[in-house]
């Protein structure tokens, strides 16, 4: 009988895991999505706890946070061993699923991204039962979904209606028949596998950039009897301004998807439709400082690897997420052009940059400051 060490926990089951302990897992590494992340939380629960498939569809700006929502499921299978089973998470392009010559939806592309993140899961040659029942665990990610809209320029779009009605059916669970190489004995073999997808989940993302215009136009047009609030904003420099911002999800409606162009069969196949929230200058500045990802983290990793700690003030965050607030419609990602402004010519010379201050670990402190951050923006400004 083998011998369990003394500390040892044993491995609970998914169904002792809580969604608000998933949340709080999931919202260590995305910032700001606090409403967005409740249902994901709950989706993964439901998912892994077989009740029913939490199929989620992300519509969100560009930098909101999709693909970091997608990393952060990904990273809460991976580190939690009792969700050890449901490791195999493929994102693939949606418009990788269409054949655009013959019209035809391809099931089998999706399958080949599944399969090859199931066997690396898996880690040796898996044999037939292995392999299918990783597979039907399986998550898979699909990004640029609004791309395949059901309608293109007010004409009936082919490849979008294509790609939802296949996809419909695989979220509607199906057996769909695979090639694979698998272990039979001591020998390998070509087998035909029938995947269902009864229990995948599926996680769909778009910007769907257009909903944001056509929903605006639905909500200013006369006769709507909506009226905008505005709210008033600090700058980074104390001046106070009165701003009026359009957020989709305050008026978003069902019927817009579809007048977008998803069809109505398909958007109900989801357990929710989430809004991502446009990212505010608080969280803008919480994401600079605290996100695991940020631009400022990364520099801090490549300075920490010369001896050098480095900060950054109050003052500099505000301005640089003011700076980046400015294309709003880019969301997060907009921090790293404004940062590497500020700390390219820092990383490049950080030693002939006169701002090293000796510190008593015997390296160095560098303190990026409010004074830096102006003196970048106005000299990128003037060329």
């Amino acid at each position: 009988m083998p011998l369990v060490p003394v500390n040892a926990q044993p491995v609970r089951q998914p169904n002792q895991v809580t969604p608000t302990e998933i949340f709080e897992a999931l919202r260590a590494s995305v910032l700001g999505q606090d409403e967005v992340l409740r249902p994901v939380a709950l989706a993964i629960h439901k998912h892994t706890t077989g009740a029913v498939p939490g199929n989620l569809l992300l519509v969100g700006n560009s930098g909101t946070g999709k693909t970091t929502i997608m990393r952060a499921v990904q990273r809460l299978f991976r580190e939690r061993p009792e969700y050890a089973a449901f490791r195999a998470m493929a994102v693939i392009n949606a418009n990788l699923l269409v054949d655009a010559e013959r019209l035809e939806f391809r099931p089998d592309r999706l399958l080949a991204a599944v399969e090859g993140r199931a066997r690396a899961e898996i880690g040796h040659t898996p044999s037939a039962e292995e392999l299918e029942r990783t597979m039907a665990r399986a998550t898979v990610c699909i990004d640029e979904i609004d791309k395949m809209s059901a309608k293109l320029a007010g004409k009936a779009n082919p490849i979008g209606i294509a790609l939802q009605q296949g996809l419909l059916t695989l979220m509607e669970g199906s057996l769909v028949p695979i090639r694979c190489r698998v272990r039979a004995g001591e020998r390998e073999e070509l087998r035909t596998l029938e995947i269902d997808t009864r229990r995948m989940m599926f996680i769909c993302g778009g910007a769907f950039e257009g909903l944001y215009e056509q929903v605006y136009a639905r909500v200013i047009a006369p006769g709507s009897g909506v009226k905008l609030r505005s709210t008033m904003v600090q700058s980074a420099d104390g001046n106070l301004r009165f701003e009026t911002r359009f957020a989709l999800g305050e008026f978003f409606r069902m019927e817009d998807l579809f007048e977008y162009g998803m069809v109505p069969q398909f958007a109900s196949r989801f357990e929710s439709v989430l809004l991502l929230a446009e990212l505010t200058l608080p969280v803008l500045q919480q994401i600079l400082r605290e996100a695991p990802e940020s631009p400022f983290r990364r520099s801090q990793a490549y300075f920490a690897a010369q001896g050098i700690a480095l900060e950054i003030d109050a003052e500099a965050a505000a301005l640089i997420a003011e700076q980046a607030d400015r294309s709003a419609r880019m969301g997060a990602r907009a921090l790293r052009t404004v940062f590497s402004r500020v700390v390219a010519p820092l990383e490049f010379d950080p030693w002939g940059s006169g701002a090293l201050q000796p510190n008593e670990r015997g390296g160095f402190n560098l303190l990026i400051t409010g004074a830096m951050v102006r003196a970048a923006l106005q000299a990128a400004a003037s060329k």
